[in-house]
């Protein structure tokens, strides 16, 4: 599953894969024993916390980015549950335990890496497009509108320009 989830991001986003996996379980103070739920919010702190931590004592970038991929069930504050949770600029959190096929969860690394990528909600026939039910995400499509393609290649272009100037 892992390598086709890889395939798709990189089609999408045009991104090399990085050269190793943090291999991590769901970080057990993130589980809510009222709701039965891992609280993504928790979980994403959590990885972001562990990549910061192997970047300041590795090589790593800060054009660095992840995708942390769960088989438990999530939530967010304020919903039921959530397939994903993203911090813009750093990475994402997928949970795999709602959706029921490879299709699906590839769907839905693509539309929480755009927020990664700085793609917002998007109302157009997209994969951006919000998710409340297990029906809205599969009726929307795998790809990008032209609209978001054209805001993710603009966020790319800034963020290129702006490494570039920073470097000597």
């Amino acid at each position: 599953m892992v390598s086709e989830v890889i395939e798709a991001l990189e089609a999408v986003f045009m991104i090399e894969p990085g050269d190793e996996a943090i291999v991590k379980d769901a970080d057990r103070n993130a589980y809510d024993r009222n709701r039965m739920q891992y609280n993504a919010s928790i979980l994403l702190n959590s990885i972001t916390a562990t990549w910061r931590a192997k970047a300041t004592t590795e090589t790593k970038t800060a054009s660095s980015f992840y995708l942390w991929i769960v088989s438990e069930d999530i939530f967010v504050r304020g919903m039921n549950f959530v397939f994903g949770v993203a911090k813009p600029g750093k990475g994402a959190v997928l949970s795999t335990c709602r959706l029921d096929s490879l299709n699906m969860i590839k769907k839905e690394a693509i539309h929480e890496m755009g927020h990664v990528f700085g793609l917002q909600h998007c109302s157009n026939k997209c994969v951006m497009q919000f998710s409340n039910s297990v029906y809205e995400a599969k009726k929307k499509p795998a790809e990008l509108c032209d609209k978001c393609k054209y805001l993710l290649k603009s966020h790319v272009h800034a963020q290129n320009h702006a490494r570039d100037r920073d470097c000597p």
